[in-house]
């Protein structure tokens, strides 16, 4: 397979990425667009929900609405994640369905596997921790969640770079309520961050990721189709911005 690599660095809203993934993997799974790997960059604090849950059950609905902070219903399932610029590394993978190895819990192993291999460069002790996600000695960095459609994958990951544990809390769990240190450290022994373990900038760590991606399956640098773009952004008005699909349950 001859890859795509699109690493924009253009910063975008919540519902345009969900957008993009959703018009991605049909292209490829429509032959219009080779397989791609795509970093996402981030105008503004968010919740990506997973797709199966209760908008009202996952987040502190006073504060994200009052702080105007977006949740946006992912087309994948998993678990509602606490997103914010520069604080987390996000990117998806978009591949024809015959590349991907038809058990699942495989499938995750199989595709995070670089993703291990650049995390080692950098200096992090990282391992694949059954079914998703990607954890270090101290707590989970990151998870992954796919959605597989007839002929094509699209597989993501968000791993946290430098979280804000305590702005986290508020926003999926206590909201206005004051945060305890017990509430804080629990979750801090829960969730790892790449920055406690790491003196290096994030675009470094995107780098390493870029290049461990390249020695393993190739891939050109691209940039994002003018005409797909401007079609996910009419979805993202359409669709992924819109109570009717954010808080459907």
């Amino acid at each position: 397979m001859s890859w795509q690599l699109i690493d924009s660095r253009v910063a975008r809203p919540e519902a345009v990425h969900h957008a993009l993934d959703h018009r991605l993997v049909e292209a490829v799974g429509a032959g219009e667009q080779p397989p791609t790997l795509r970093i996402w960059y981030r105008k503004q604090t968010a919740v990506p929900l997973g797709r199966f849950q209760a908008y009202a059950d996952e987040v502190a609905v006073d504060y994200v609405e009052t702080n105007a902070i977006p949740v946006v219903r992912r087309i994948t399932g998993g678990g509602a994640m606490f997103v914010h610029p520069g604080a987390v590394i996000t990117y998806s993978m978009y591949l024809p369905a015959d590349q991907v190895t038809a058990d699942v819990e495989t499938s995750y192993r199989e595709l995070n596997e670089w993703v291990l291999e650049a995390l080692d460069r950098v200096g992090l002790d990282v391992a694949h921790e059954p079914l998703n996600d990607i954890v270090h000695p101290d707590g989970k960095l990151g998870g992954a969640a796919q959605l597989r459609k007839q002929n094509a994958v699209v597989h993501h990951a968000t791993m946290s770079y430098a979280l804000d544990i305590e702005e986290m809390l508020r926003v999926l769990r206590i909201g206005e309520e004051k945060l305890s240190d017990k509430a804080v450290e629990s979750a801090a022994q829960r969730v790892a961050v790449m920055a406690d373990y790491i003196d290096l900038p994030r675009d470094v760590v995107v780098q390493t990721l870029l290049d461990t991606f390249s020695d393993t399956y190739g891939g050109t640098p691209a940039t994002l189709d003018s005409a797909l773009l401007a079609d996910a952004r009419q979805l993202a008005d359409e669709k992924f911005s819109t109570d009717a699909w954010n808080k459907r349950l």
